[in-house]
């Protein structure tokens, strides 16, 4: 129930109220594609609670809400392009078709990962009683598929509306949000795991194969 409720919430932030002077575009098929994705992110992401990020603000450093700051930023900054800044129903079919295919992409690598990490993948830092180091999948190429996922979601949502500052703006709020939020995380991992945890980073990289 709490999942529905944070995907409702995050529905009207995102695509309701942007949209609040241009009721009409709420159920574009565009703007529809944008909320199933939301959606979908949700209902595989672990329940978020403020209890929790006051609990684990030592490991954390409140990185959570900055996440979930950027990424609102992200969804928001290209539906307001879209809707008046732009023609919402002109297209550029190179840029909408990749956009989708972004979105597909990102939303499954994000879900499939956060299913290989079970109950290890939490809203914010925190390590659990026999934590494991998962290494199988796309953790065996990238320390942090289920970021990737949410960048190229993220990024394919701004390409389907055909914004271009929304591109922009989604890879330089996210990459800042993942920066802090990597920090902090890897800090606590190396605590745990030690020498292991740094042969896998010689291996790996963070979120974007062979360069980052």
């Amino acid at each position: 129930m709490k999942k529905i409720k944070l995907a409702t919430l995050t529905v009207l932030i995102t695509q309701v109220l942007p949209l609040i002077a241009k009721p009409e575009l709420i159920f574009h098929y565009k703007n529809l594609v944008i909320i199933a994705g939301n959606i979908c992110v949700w209902l595989f992401h672990p329940a978020f609670s403020s209890k929790e990020t006051t609990e684990n603000k030592n490991n954390d450093r409140y990185s959570v809400l900055l996440i979930i700051t950027m990424s609102l930023v992200s969804t928001i900054i290209p539906v307001l392009d879209w809707a008046y800044f732009s023609n919402p129903n002109e297209s550029n079919m190179l840029q909408t078709v990749a956009g989708i295919v972004f979105i597909c992409a990102g939303i499954g690598l994000r879900n499939y990962s956060v299913h290989l990490l079970g109950r290890h993948f939490t809203p914010t830092i925190q390590l659990q009683k026999d934590h494991e180091l998962i290494t199988a999948g796309p953790y065996s190429i990238i320390r942090h598929p289920s970021y990737t996922g949410a960048l190229l979601a993220l990024v394919g949502g701004a390409l389907w509306l055909n914004s271009s500052i929304g591109i922009i703006s989604a890879i330089i709020a996210m990459m800042i949000a993942y920066t802090v939020r990597i920090s902090a995380e890897e800090r606590v991992l190396k605590s745990l795991f030690g020498n292991v945890y740094t042969e896998y980073q010689k291996n790996t990289k963070r979120i974007i194969p062979f360069v980052w």
